[in-house]
């Protein structure tokens, strides 16, 4: 199965001239039954809220991050792999 992103924008802070003070952020990929995400806060660089679009904000985060999308894509397919193999497994006994 193909792993799929998203940019998702819960919530945005404005002053009362509508001005994007702050963006809250996730970045999601699901891969079957695993799935990984990033998220955070990030300055809104004043950005107009009505007329912001998804491509605005999703530029802001990766600027505020210093990344690239496909560096976060590189993040996010690790740590679903690490799902599907994990480095440890837990076990017991029973004496």
């Amino acid at each position: 199965m193909a792993t799929t992103y998203e940019w998702s924008f819960p919530n945005f802070e404005t002053d009362a001239d509508d001005k994007v003070k702050n963006i809250h952020w996730r970045y999601s990929a699901v891969d079957g039954d695993n799935a990984a995400d990033i998220y955070g806060s990030c300055a809104g660089e004043d950005m107009d809220f009505d007329s912001m679009t998804k491509a605005n904000a999703t530029a802001c985060v990766l600027t505020s991050l210093d990344k690239t999308e496909a560096e976060l894509k590189t993040q996010l397919d690790a740590d679903i792999t690490a799902q599907k193999t994990p480095a440890l497994t837990s076990k017991t006994k029973s004496w």
